[in-house]
């Protein structure tokens, strides 16, 4: 993790068990501490950083510039450029930091450069909880240029900070190198020009050394620091040799450039929308890959304290790097097939390394499961099996959470429906758990009768996938159970929970709906609008009613609420989402997660115009002029904004790691867009803005690449005409050999 004036914090493998660096969280001063760079004129003794942080000294000029993988903080000041690239190489367990010092002026400067990073225990727990202990347990060392911070006597492992430059001095000692009452902005190792050589057989640990760094007229010079993990201590030095030379730690950092370009290879776009194509090529699909690798489990915000890797929340982020990196989402599937139970429902969340469960912070009651985790995992098998065409994975066997009994991943699948099949209410729909998708709808009181209306919908289309999955592999006899299933849902949603203009969200315990024309607060909710299109539930002019219903009454200009009107008050009947103050997070906030599901559902009805409002409506990339209010990077999606009720509309709120990104990828790529895998083929379906002349785009599918282009003479949402592939017109697009290209033509009506 890394902020733009270098604050975070490393960690290797578990942010919990494996931390590297501290990281004082929501704290005075703000992100500290860091990986710092420090620069001293020995002659005046001034110093500075160049990414401003701790010193704050103002600067001539600074920037920071975040890509792929990477990130350069420069700051200029008194004819000194300070540069410094943060990355992590593709290969090994440490993180480089490529200094550049720079004198632009015709007279020699006499400098320093001071590197500084404070360890944290391995537990980041106990961190903060026994300070006598991890003081006591601590030490460091240092030799030929290596800071080691570890256990003494416990295990061979390490925390290490090197250099291959001259050390004039160094620290190991935090207290030492900060010094009595002052701070990281004000080190008395920087101040008076030097460490003290101190050893940490106790207290804190920091690595720290000086270099000197005199520069001639117009002279730069360049610097290698490596911060990192290690298993056994005796290896550090040859594992880091090679890139402790400033030359192979850039050549590093051109391979991880070159990792990143062919990872966002498969997927380019061109439309006429300059902010959508620098999102669907570039950064929707780093973010993808981001919360693809950590879920929920640790950010700026989620902090990898015991939270772990959300079953639902992973099985979805499967769906936005599946055209990517199948076989990576196909071994996280497996994972989360593991944490299922042998009647089909499953963990809440899981911890990557132990593999071990968890049930999240929903306050139990009658249950101990949420009623949507194990159907999400259809979804992703599905996903995974279109892009693919590996069948054979249907037959694999995967134990469950017991580790004793192993089953097919069909056989798994089929207990997740059944499941919630098992498990219904009074109103014949399914049962909420704890919780369902909104963690803060707690409807468990204690009877066990509180019902969820977007599971249910869930539930039918995770049923309508099983069903598409079996008529391509012609098995007659499930399709027909599953039809059963599903219809049997669908009459119970549409006879119970059709509240005239929308459909119902839940059922209380007390059997009271929530999402109605009755209710004081939360009138009208987004997901059971969404899902009722996506479950094919609604009909009859419903699915067309429901849409209007959400534009009309959750709709604003940053993006569409979770409900309407908030709730100004706690009930104990409902649960989390009454602790919120109007227009926060899940109480009416813009929870940008459930807004793809619209553009999904208005692609599906054909409404292109609509579908791309609502995409650009919470486009990081179309709020740069209102950064001050959005407060959050503009190029990746947040979890939240806060609502049109929220005195601050318009903030956001928890960027990164949020199913916001997936889904996005999913909707913009996949629907309005058309682009999407198939059993045998792959379709171009679009359903883009009426004035749109077309659009071009590549996609790398099962090896082959198709340079595709769409042409709307005119100017329809939807439809196609025509598809001509290799000049040839064709009924669909069929998948080519490996390595092979291939030209698609597609005209629409």
């Amino acid at each position: 993790m890394v902020s733009n004036t270098g604050g975070g914090y490393s960690f290797h493998k578990d942010p919990q068990n494996r931390r590297v660096t501290r990281y004082r969280y929501n704290n005075i001063p703000m992100d500290r501490p860091g990986r710092y760079i420090y620069i001293r004129n020995k002659d005046t003794g001034e110093y500075w950083n160049p990414g401003y942080q701790p010193v704050q000294k103002k600067l001539d000029n600074y920037s920071c510039r975040h890509g792929l993988g990477y990130t350069v903080l420069t700051g200029e000041y008194q004819g000194v450029i300070g540069e410094v690239t943060y990355f992590v190489p593709d290969d090994k367990n440490f993180e480089l930091w490529l200094v550049k010092v720079s004198n632009t002026r015709s007279i020699k400067q006499n400098l320093q450069v001071f590197a500084y990073s404070e360890f944290c225990f391995w537990d980041a727990i106990m961190d903060q909880q026994n300070v006598d202990w991890v003081q006591q347990i601590n030490q460091g060392r240092f030799n030929d240029g290596i800071i080691t911070w570890h256990p003494h006597h416990i295990s061979d492992n390490a925390a290490f900070f090197a250099t291959g430059e001259r050390v004039s001095s160094f620290d190991t000692n935090l207290e030492t190198f900060i010094g009595k009452y002052r701070s990281e902005s004000n080190p008395i190792a920087v101040e008076q020009g030097g460490c003290s050589n101190s050893i940490s057989y106790r207290t804190n640990g920091v690595g720290a050394f000086c270099i000197d760094c005199d520069l001639g007229p117009n002279e730069e010079r360049e610097l290698v620091f490596v911060l990192g993990f290690a298993e056994e201590r005796s290896e550090i030095k040859n594992d880091i040799k090679e890139y402790l030379l400033p030359e192979n730690a850039k050549a590093a950092f051109g391979r991880l450039q070159s990792s990143w370009v062919n990872y966002i290879s498969k997927l380019s776009v061109e439309t006429p929308d300059e902010d959508m194509n620098l999102f669907v090529n570039i950064w929707n699909q780093y973010q993808c890959k981001t919360t693809f690798n950590w879920s929920r489990f640790v950010s700026m915000y989620q902090l990898g304290l015991g939270r772990g890797m959300g079953i639902r929340d992973s099985a979805q982020d499967t769906l936005g790097v599946m055209h990517t990196i199948p076989e990576e989402a196909k071994e996280l599937i497996i994972k989360l097939l593991k944490c299922q139970y042998t009647d089909g429902r499953a963990y809440h969340l899981f911890f990557p390394l132990t593999g071990e469960g968890g049930q999240g912070d929903a306050p139990v009651k009658k249950f101990d499961w949420y009623s949507d985790d194990h159907l999400w995992l259809i979804l992703a098998v599905n996903a995974y099996i279109k892009e693919t065409g590996d069948f054979d994975f249907l037959n694999m066997e995967v134990p469950y959470n017991d580790k004793i009994t192993s089953q097919t991943v069909m056989e798994h699948l089929d207990k997740a429906l059944e499941f919630t099949n098992n498990n219904r209410g009074p109103h014949n729909i399914a049962l909420a758990g704890r919780a369902d998708w909104n963690d803060t709808l707690n409807l468990d009181t204690g009877k066990g009768v509180a019902e969820s209306v977007f599971t249910s919908m869930l539930y039918c289309r995770a049923l309508l996938e099983m069903i598409e999955i079996l008529e391509f592999l012609k098995k007659t006899d499930m399709i027909e159970k599953y039809t059963n299933m599903y219809e049997d849902m669908k009459k119970a949603i549409n006879d119970t929970c059709w509240d005239g203009e929308w459909y119902k969200r839940a059922f209380d315990d007390n059997s009271q709906p929530l999402g109605s024309k009755e209710n004081k607060f939360g009138k009208i909710f987004i997901n059971s609008q969404s899902w009722a299109v996506l479950s094919k539930v609604a009909e009859n002019g419903r699915e067309v009613q429901s849409l209007e219903s959400v534009e009309k009454y959750l709709n604003s200009k940053y993006g569409i609420v979770t409900m309407y009107p908030a709730y100004t008050e706690h009930d104990t009947t409902k649960g989390g989402v009454t602790t919120y103050p109007p227009g926060a997070k899940e109480n009416g906030g813009i929870f940008l997660h459930t807004n793809p599901w619209v553009m999904i559902s208005e692609v599906m009805l054909g409404n292109g115009d609509k579908a791309y409002m609502y995409y650009n409506q919470i486009l990081p990339g179309k709020r740069n002029d209102d950064a001050e209010l959005y407060e959050v990077e503009p190029y990746v999606y947040c979890q939240n904004i806060l609502g049109k009720e929220h005195p601050q509309f318009g903030i956001g709120r928890n960027s990164w790691l949020s199913g916001t990104a997936a889904w996005n990828m999913v909707a913009s790529s996949q629907y309005i867009l058309g682009i999407r895998a198939n059993y045998d083929s792959l379709t171009v379906d679009p359903c883009i803005p009426s004035s749109w002349k077309g659009f071009k785009a590549t996609r790398v599918f099962r090896g082959a690449t198709y340079n595709i282009e769409v042409q709307n003479p005119n100017r329809v949402c939807t439809g196609v005409a025509k598809v001509i592939v290799d000049g040839v017109e064709t009924e669909k697009i069929p998948v080519f050999e490996t390595g092979t290209e291939h030209n698609v033509v597609v005209v629409m009506k």
